[in-house]
C-alpha cells in the first residue's frame, strides 16, 4: 500500500466553531480522496490573558516539517490576537522560507498565496430579507467590521441587495463600524441608551459577538429585545445559542469553503485525477433564536446546551456518554488531583496512561516529551529537542500498559526518535486501512517546552479536540511541572552543594534502586577514594585551595563512573562509587590506574599538588546488607594504599 498524502492544517483553538466547521470540511473531502491530515494548532485562544501561557501553545508551530507534508490549508481568522497580526507574520515568513508545497488560505489572504473564501454575501441577504419579509421591518442598521476588511463590506453588499430588491433604502448614516467583538457593540448600544441616536427597527450585526454585545446592553438600559428592536448575528456560534435571550444568528458555509480548499490542492497534487463530488451537510441556516421574535428553535439552543453543560451525576451506564466525554466528567474524576499527587515521574506517566478514558473517542494518543524535560535545569521554551522521547503511547484497545510497554521512562526504557520525523517510527510506518487525521498540539508550562501530544483517528471520526482535551491538556501541563518540581526538590536534598554528587541520601535511593533492577549473578562495586592532606592544605593555603581540590578529586572521580554506576561524595574528604553489574578485578584495576593518572597528569602543571588514596572491593548481590559490606572492605583496601604511599614518602 502506498504511502498515502498528507495535508497539513496550521490553525489554533479547535473548539471554535468557525474552527470546527473548518476542520470537518477539510476532513470530509480529505477522506473522498484518502489523504491524511496532519493538524497543528494550540489548544488556546492566540488571545487568551496569559501572554506566557499562549507563548508557550505557539511552540507547535516549530514543530512543522514541511517536508514530510504535500500539501499545507491555514486558517488565518483565528491566528489573528483581535487586531494584531505577529502570529500570522511570523508563519508567513517561515512559510516563505521552508514551505516548498501547495498552500491554500481559507477565507482571508496569508501572502500571495491562494485564497479560497465563504461566501459571505448571500447568508446576509437571507438575514435581511427575513427581516423584512416576516417581521416587516423597514428602518434597519447595521453594525459592521472594520471598513477596511473587506469581508465586511462584502457583508454589507448582501444587506443593501435585499433592501433594494425590497425596495428600500439603507441609511448610510445608520451603519457604524465596529470590531467583531463585544466591546464595540456595548459602545453603540450605549448611545442608544443615551438617546444619541434613533432606535431602529433592527440592527444586523455582522459577528455574533457584537451582537450579544448590544443585546445584553440594550436589555440591562431597559430596552426590551425583540419587543422594541430586533437584533440578529452571524457565525452561529455557542455563545449566541447559550446567550440570554438565545440569538438569532446564522451558521455560514464554512464547511463548504473548506471542501473547496482540499479540492484546489488536490488539483495541484493530482492533476490528472477527477475531482470527487459528493453531497456534503447542509452547513449554512438561518438559526432562530429569540432576538428576531419567530418562536425559537429548541433543537439550534437546546442542543448547544447540552453539548456545553456541566453535568455532575452521569448516567454511567449510557455508552454514549463514553464517546466524547463531558466537562462535568472530567472534572468529576478529580484526574487533577489524581495526577498532582503521584510521587514519582514514573508514577504521574503510569496515572496520565490510565487516564486515558477520559479523551475518547481515539485510535492512538503519542506523549512525546523532550529528552532532558524531567531536568529543570535543562528547561528551553522555543523548540523542541533534537531527540524526542515517547514516553507514554495509549491504544485505544489497551485498557492498562503491559507487556507492550506503553509507558518509557528512565535510563533504558527511552523510544527515541528525530524531532524531525514528527512521530515515533512504526506511526509513520504503520499502513492503516483508512485515512487518518494526527492532531499535533503543545505540552508546556507557561512558556517552557515540555514535548508535545498527538491524538490520532480516522478522518471519518466526527469529534474534533475541543474544550475537555484542551482542559485535560493543562492538567497534563501542571501535573509534568509537578513532578519536575519535586524532581528537582528531591535532586537538591540527595546532591552535594560543592561538588554535584550525590550525597548519602542519594546513595541510599540509588542503591534501592540498583536493588530492584538487580539480575542474577550481577555483583556490587565499591570504589573509595579519600583526598590526602586536606586539613595541610586549608591550614597552609586557605579554604578555597582545599575546596578545589575536593572539586577536583570529585572530576576526577566522576571521569570514572560508568553509565549505570553512581558517584557519591561520602564525607568531608571521601568520594564513593556504587555500581551493580558484572565487573573483574583487571576492569576495575584498570580504571583506578586512569584515576591515579589523571592526578599525576594535573600535579605536573599545579603549584599546589593534590592526591588521594584508592581502593576497591567486588562481592556477590544478596543480602540487604551486601553492598555495606563492600564498602566497607574498600575503605579498608583505600587506607592500604594510604599507608603505602606514606611508607614510600
Amino acid at each position: 500500500m502506498p504511502q498515502r498524502k498528507r495535508i497539513g492544517v496550521v490553525t489554533a483553538c479547535p473548539e471554535g466553531d468557525y474552527q470546527q466547521r473548518v476542520l470537518s470540511g477539510i476532513f470530509f473531502q480529505a477522506n473522498l480522496y484518502n489523504y491524511d491530515v496532519f493538524v497543528f494548532t494550540p489548544l488556546s485562544h492566540t488571545s487568551a490573558q496569559s501572554k506566557d501561557h499562549v507563548k508557550g501553545e505557539l511552540n507547535i508551530y516549530s514543530l512543522i516539517n514541511f517536508d514530510l507534508l504535500d500539501a499545507v490549508i491555514i486558517t488565518p481568522i483565528p491566528l489573528q490576537e483581535e487586531s494584531n497580526n505577529s502570529i500570522v507574520n511570523m508563519l508567513l515568513e517561515r512559510f516563505k522560507n521552508e514551505c516548498h508545497v501547495p498552500v491554500v488560505s481559507i477565507d482571508i489572504p496569508f501572502g500571495d498565496y491562494p485564497v479560497v473564501r465563504t461566501d459571505e454575501k448571500e447568508p446576509f441577504v437571507q438575514i435581511t430579507d427575513h427581516l423584512i419579509e416576516v417581521h416587516n421591518c423597514k428602518n434597519i442598521a447595521v453594525l459592521n467590521g472594520p471598513a477596511s476588511f473587506e469581508g465586511s463590506q462584502i457583508r454589507l453588499a448582501g444587506i443593501v441587495e435585499s433592501m433594494e430588491k425590497h425596495g428600500l433604502h439603507l441609511d448610510e448614516s445608520q451603519i457604524y463600524e465596529g470590531d467583531f467583538w463585544y466591546t464595540s457593540a456595548e459602545a453603540l448600544g450605549q448611545r442608544y441608551l443615551d438617546n444619541e441616536l434613533p432606535l431602529p427597527d433592527a440592527v444586523v450585526c455582522t459577528s455574533d459577538y457584537m451582537a450579544i454585545g448590544l443585546t445584553n446592553t440594550l436589555i440591562k438600559g431597559g430596552i426590551k429585545v425583540p419587543e422594541q428592536v430586533i437584533i440578529t448575528g452571524f457565525d452561529g456560534t455557542a455563545e449566541a445559542s447559550l446567550n440570554n435571550p438565545p440569538l438569532t444568528s446564522y451558521q455560514p458555509h464554512t464547511f463548504k469553503t473548506a471542501v473547496n480548499a482540499v479540492n484546489v490542492l488536490h488539483k495541484e497534487l493530482e492533476p490528472k485525477a477527477k475531482e470527487v463530488l459528493k453531497k456534503a451537510p447542509n452547513d449554512n441556516y438561518i438559526c432562530i433564536g429569540s432576538t428576531c421574535g419567530c418562536p425559537e428553535d429548541e433543537s439550534y439552543t437546546r442542543s448547544r446546551i447540552r453539548k456545553n453543560q456541566y453535568m455532575l451525576q452521569q448516567n454511567f451506564n449510557d455508552k454514549k456518554i463514553w464517546k466524547g466525554i463531558g466537562i462535568g466528567t472530567l472534572f468529576e474524576s478529580y484526574t487533577n488531583e489524581i495526577l498532582t499527587g503521584t510521587s514519582s515521574t514514573a508514577e504521574c506517566l503510569l496515572k496520565i496512561y490510565e487516564s486515558k478514558y477520559l479523551i475518547q473517542p481515539y485510535e492512538y494518543v503519542y506523549f512525546c516529551f523532550n529528552q532532558n524535560w524531567i531536568d529543570p535545569d535543562q528547561d528551553f521554551e522555543d523548540g523542541y529537542s533534537p531527540m524526542m522521547n515517547m514516553g507514554i503511547f495509549a491504544d485505544r484497545l489497551k485498557q492498562f500498559p503491559g507487556d507492550e510497554n506503553h509507558i518509557f521512562y528512565g535510563p533504558g526504557h527511552e523510544k527515541l526518535f528525530p524531532v524531525s520525523q514528527m512521530l515515533p517510527d512504526f506511526a509513520l510506518k504503520t499502513k492503516f486501512s483508512s485515512p487518518q487525521v494526527f492532531y499535533f498540539v503543545p505540552v508546556h508550562f507557561n512558556t517552557i517546552s515540555l514535548g508535545y501530544c498527538v491524538l490520532q483517528n480516522n478522518l471519518t471520526e466526527d469529534y474534533i479536540p475541543a474544550l475537555v482535551f484542551r482542559n485535560y491538556i493543562r492538567m497534563i501541563n501542571n501535573a509534568l511541572e509537578m513532578t519536575r518540581t519535586r524532581n528537582k526538590i528531591i535532586s537538591i536534598s540527595e546532591h552535594d552543594i560543592m561538588t554535584n554528587l550525590l550525597n548519602r541520601r542519594g546513595l541510599n535511593h540509588s542503591l534501592s534502586v540498583m536493588n530492584a533492577r538487580a539480575k542474577k549473578g550481577d555483583k556490587w562495586l565499591a570504589i573509595v577514594a579519600d583526598m590526602d592532606g586536606l586539613k595541610f592544605l586549608n591550614d597552609n593555603f586557605g579554604h578555597s585551595r582545599g575546596d578545589e581540590g575536593l572539586s577536583f578529586i570529585a572530576n576526577t572521580m566522576r571521569s570514572i563512573t560508568e553509565m549505570e554506576e553512581v558517584c557519591v561524595r561520602n564525607g568531608g574528604d571521601e568520594f564513593l562509587i556504587a555500581g551493580l553489574g558484572h565487573y573483574t578485578p583487571k576492569e576495575i584495576e584498570t580504571r583506578i590506574q586512569k584515576f591515579n593518572t589523571a592526578v599525576d597528569e594535573f600535579n605536573k602543571d599545579s603549584s599546589v599538588p593534590y592526591s588521594a588514596s584508592i581502593g576497591y572491593h567486588i562481592t556477590d548481590w544478596g543480602p540487604a546488607d551486601a553492598f555495606d559490606k563492600a564498602a566497607e572492605q574498600a575503605d579498608i583496601n583505600m587506607y592500604l594504599d594510604k599507608r603505602k604511599k606514606k611508607q614510600r614518602r
